[in-house]
């Protein structure tokens, strides 16, 4: 029934009614890159129904799975069973007929009811996916690249800039020349003759 339905309502909303598209939009057919898999598809899954249903081929096919198993007899009879679905169906026709073909459907949709709002949001599945996932997410992820640049990176590169610094100025005294040595070492015979002197 509610397959009939929506087929329904989908035909009838699409080649019944009052024209839902400004006057200066001109509908056209999609382009053959489009139509051309459709119709490829449609007839495919024609020929497959012609030739699965009276073959019977589809009914067994997981036979070699999970074996075989008879079909017990329906507790109402098949003629009933049929003419119910039939009844069903075409009560889902009736519906949609009623619904969007003798009262055309108007160009602006209703406000509707809060189930109705709620269906044409998704049942707010979007929102709700937002504000637990989405949200949180790109927070967490713009933090982590905060502290990817700033800490990570950061301490990385003030570590290079630390040793870059005092290798530059490690250089200077490390020149080359014999007298800035003999300096830097009678320096350093002052420096712990004195240190003695304090001591003693």
């Amino acid at each position: 029934m509610v397959t009939a339905f929506y087929m329904s309502r989908l035909f009838f909303m699409t080649f019944q009614g009052k024209k839902r598209w400004p006057k200066e939009a001109h509908p056209h057919e999609s382009p053959r890159r489009m139509t051309v898999p459709m119709i490829i598809l449609a007839i495919g899954s024609a020929f497959l129904g012609l030739i699965l249903g009276p073959t019977n081929a589809i009914q067994g096919w997981l036979q070699p799975v999970v074996g075989a198993h008879p079909e017990g007899e329906p507790v109402i009879a098949v003629p009933a069973l049929m003419t119910m679905t039939l009844l069903v169906v075409a009560g889902g026709l009736g519906l949609a007929w009623m619904g969007y073909w003798r009262d055309p459907v108007p160009v602006v949709a209703p406000v509707g009811s809060p189930l109705t709002r709620a269906a044409r949001r998704d049942l707010y599945q979007d929102d709700v996916n937002e504000a637990l996932l989405m949200r949180p997410g790109l927070h967490l992820t713009r933090a982590l690249v905060f502290f990817d640049n700033r800490g990570v990176d950061g301490a990385v590169g003030g570590l290079a800039a630390l040793i870059g610094g005092t290798s530059a100025r490690g250089r200077r005294v490390q020149n080359g020349f014999v007298r800035s040595y003999a300096l830097t070492m009678l320096a350093g015979v002052v420096v712990i003759l004195g240190a003695v002197w304090v001591v003693q």
